[in-house]
């Protein structure tokens, strides 16, 4: 390296004489050591110190790449992906498996203990319900297991993708390598190889190193596993032992090392006032002037320009290719986050010599380990042979044009002499590089209907999509309004104590904004088409939002009456349900001029769920009992026909989710209408009472500046600490500067970046930031599953309770 660098002779001089004067000192040192060194056992006991917190360190930073493996791993499963079969999941995890050798197996595990896909086939569908871990995961995000009785797998790393003991989970269990630190210490610590390790768990078993060690003369250490905030401490104790001619080197006296250093300098300013004498020739002549006995021109100049422009492309080569690797590896990544979330497989074609130069993800959608990843030829062997001359057509044209070129191809099926209609299909589109376009890049993902599809369907498709669009854009923007008048209102009915006429009128205007939910919500769902089947919601609100409805539009002149009250359980019955079964009960009122519309409920217990009690044949349970009835019929004023069809819509769709359906009159007759419907309730929560709120420091993505200041404030009023954002790179560009955050809640329909795509990258970035994604019910895609939701429009109990599950280590300290 001196030949790239520009050096006086004055520093070379004192640098040598500094040099020559340290190796001296330091010999002295090194003979004084040998000679009077201290007791052999005390150097042995701090070499076993030092091992014994090292390794406690390193095991903490492995633990730690566990948990961001987890992560990513369930970025690359997709657990909510219906499109994504267990089978495929299988195969992910053993090739992830592959390129991850520390771990010996992987596994996917429902909400119940089910294992829906693992690496080992053998253990796909088995249950780990009954293992002990599973019971502290029911309340914990992350759970690291021993396993008693397995050497071959010391522990097990769980993760929980959402709200624990709900949710799916990752399970990777630890190869027997997983802990094999101590060589890599030894080698930074300079330790000698007689000093040995050994990691206990919990229950004193042994995960790492041996179990028993001739003690004698050694001596030992030991230090605990810490864990971290996120994890907490495992109970693990990392134990080393040294025997006693295992001593580090000890360090000098501190006042020698002063006296050393001052002779050192000594020595270097000699050097250099020496130095100084001898090259004053030198530069003379590099100056062109000549002395006495000195020639008058001098080639030193030149020399030194070809020298350093040499040195200078010599310098920069290992250089520029450590940034290529880095810059590589970090592209590779964030295309990988970007198949997971988008479902898009990644290519990159040499059109010339035909060859696949790099490819992100095979066909299974794993990350391939080679850049050469397979010939042209083998992936056009993926399609039909007659759609392959129109692939390689499509790829002509974009090499010859730019914009996008898309082609449909059809896929080759796995299995023999597959249906016509199940033909699966893929879209290509290729795009030429910027600059000579030598390169081709490719997205591919598949994608559905059959290819005899009529034009009436297709535009039937683009109509729905369209339609949809538009009533996303349009629920977005009402939500967003409903969401300024809760919060504003319920942060004014917190903060001031109101009188009871205005608090009145402040609930009043909290109850229409309620209302508004609930018709944008049904908006949604006749638009969508969606059925939520067996959900939990409030029964008493939606009916009131259900009768509300019926009343404008399809009662109109008929009393209704709600005796339903507002502190029922919540029933198992998506609210899309209940309000088809009301509406068509309403119909039946209607066509037969039934007087008044009268609806009650009442909550009945676990032991009033059987046979006995509703006659039903409903399994035991907790349930709320609801009563549908009319008055007798007008006088002089006779209904139309029969018309069964509304009461069978409303068997049926009982029946779908197990609920219970008695009609004693159906109001046809002499008798007025009544029903009874038996709805599934959830347990009753006890009452807790008001438990500390922890203070979180939380980042507000929002790009409506109005909705934007009102959550602000409904956070500040709750006693957190809120720093805003406009966008999703305003927020990034917050982060880079101080990524001290607890939380992040960002709305999902921004522009540019939409809150998902932020949330991918943040987490990427940094991991210890819980997300929260605010959407309206329904608009986040399954990939959002693995983050925190906020349902637009929300009320401030609402964000309470999400930021309070969004720490649950400052909760529990």
């Amino acid at each position: 390296m001196l030949d790239s660098v520009r050096i006086s002779l004055k520093v070379l001089n004192a640098a040598q004489l500094a040099l020559i004067a340290a190796g001296a000192l330091l010999l002295a040192w090194i003979g004084t050591a040998l000679l009077g060194a201290g007791p052999a056992a005390d150097g042995a006991q701090r070499a076993a110190q030092s091992g014994a917190r090292a390794f406690a360190e390193a095991v903490d930073t492995e633990l730690h790449g566990s948990v961001a493996d987890a992560r990513t791993l369930a970025l690359l499963l997709r657990p909510g992906d219906p499109a994504l079969t267990e089978a495929d999941r299988a195969a992910l995890l053993r090739d992830w498996l592959a390129l991850n050798p520390r771990y010996g197996d992987a596994a996917l595990i429902g909400a119940d203990g089910s294992v829906r896909a693992a690496a080992d086939p053998r253990r796909t569908g088995s249950s780990v319900a009954r293992q002990p871990w599973f019971a502290r995961a029911r309340n914990a995000e992350i759970v690291i297991a021993t396993n008693s009785g397995d050497e071959t797998a010391p522990f097990d790393v769980i993760l929980s993708l959402g709200m624990p003991g709900r949710s799916d989970r990752i399970q990777l269990r630890a190869a027997p390598a997983f802990l094999e630190i101590g060589p890599r210490l030894r080698g930074a610590l300079d330790l000698p190889e007689a000093v040995v390790f050994t990691v206990r768990g919990a229950d004193g078993r042994v995960l790492a190193g041996t179990a028993s060690t001739s003690w004698g003369e050694h001596r030992s250490a030991s230090v605990p596993v810490q864990g971290g905030r996120e994890l907490g401490s495992p109970g693990w104790v990392v134990t080393a032992s040294a025997p006693p001619g295992a001593a580090m080197a000890q360090r000098p006296d501190g006042r020698l090392l002063v006296l050393a250093l001052a002779v050192v300098g000594a020595a270097g300013a000699l050097g250099y006032a020496l130095g100084g004498r001898a090259a004053q020739p030198l530069q003379r002549l590099a100056a062109g002037e000549a002395g006495p006995d000195e020639a008058a021109a001098s080639p030193v100049r030149e020399f030194a320009a070809l020298s350093e422009a040499v040195a200078g492309r010599s310098q920069s080569r290992e250089a520029a290719l450590a940034l290529a690797g880095t810059g590589l590896d970090r592209i590779k990544g964030r295309l990988q986050t970007f198949e997971a979330m988008s479902g898009w497989t990644c290519w990159e074609i040499d059109p010339e010599t035909r060859r696949v130069v790099w490819s992100d993800a095979d066909s299974t959608g794993t990350a391939s380990s080679a850049d050469h990843a397979a010939d042209l030829s083998d992936l056009a062997a993926w399609f039909e042979p007659e759609d392959r001359p129109l692939l390689d057509l499509t790829l002509d044209a974009a090499r010859r044009a730019d914009g996008p070129h898309d082609v449909v191809l059809r896929a080759r099926a796995d299995g023999a002499d597959p249906a016509p209609e199940a033909e699966r299909r893929v879209l290509v589109r290729f795009l030429r590089e910027a600059g000579d376009g030598r390169r081709i890049h490719a997205l591919s993902r598949a994608i559905e209907g059959g290819v005899s599809e009529t034009p009436a369907g297709l535009n039937e498709r683009r109509r729905d999509a369209v339609l949809r669009r538009v009533t996303d854009g349009i629920v977005h923007d009402f939500n967003d309004v409903l969401t300024i008048v809760s919060a504003n209102l319920a942060t004014l009915r917190r903060r001031h104590g109101l009188a009871p006429e205005p608090a009145r009128l402040v609930d009043a205007a909290l109850a229409g904004a309620g209302r508004g939910a609930a018709m944008t919500r049904r908006m949604l769902s006749l638009v969508r088409g969606e059925d939520e089947g067996i959900a939990e919601c409030d029964l008493g609100a939606s009916v009131e939002a259900a009768l509300a409805f019926m009343e404008a539009n399809v009662l109109r002149d008929v009393p209704v009456i709600n005796r339903v009250p507002g502190d029922l359980p919540r029933v198992l019955c998506a609210e899309r349900i209940l309000e088809v079964v009301l509406l068509n009960l309403a119909f039946h009122f209607r066509d037969h001029r039934l007087r008044g519309f009268a609806v009650g409920a009442a909550a009945h217990g676990a032991e009033h769920g059987n046979e006995a009690e509703t006659g039903l044949g409903l399994p035991p349970g907790p349930y709320v009992r609801v009563l549908i009835a009319s008055g007798q019929h007008e006088p002089g004023r006779r209904g139309h026909a029969s018309r069964p069809e509304h009461l069978e819509t409303v068997a049926r769709l009982l029946g779908e989710i197990g609920a219970g359906w008695r009609l004693v009159s159906d109001g046809t007759g002499a008798d007025a209408f009544l029903a009874e419907i038996w709805l599934k309730a959830t347990a009753r929560r006890p009452e807790e009472p008001a438990l500390w709120q922890p203070a979180l420091r939380v980042l507000l993505v929002e790009s409506d500046s109005l909705v934007r200041a009102s959550v602000a404030e409904a956070l500040a009023d709750l006693g957190h600490e809120v720093v805003q954002a406009a966008s999703g790179e305003h927020a990034l560009a917050l982060l880079c500067e101080s990524a001290a955050y607890d939380a992040m809640v960002a709305d999902q329909s921004m522009p540019v970046m939409t809150g998902l795509q932020l949330a991918a990258t943040v987490v990427e970035r940094y991991p210890d930031i819980r997300i929260i994604l605010a959407s309206p019910h329904g608009h986040l895609p399954a990939a959002a599953r693995q983050f925190l939701q906020l349902d637009k429009p929300f009320r401030p109990d609402d964000l309470a309770a999400v930021l309070s599950a969004a720490a649950p280590q400052v909760r529990a300290a």
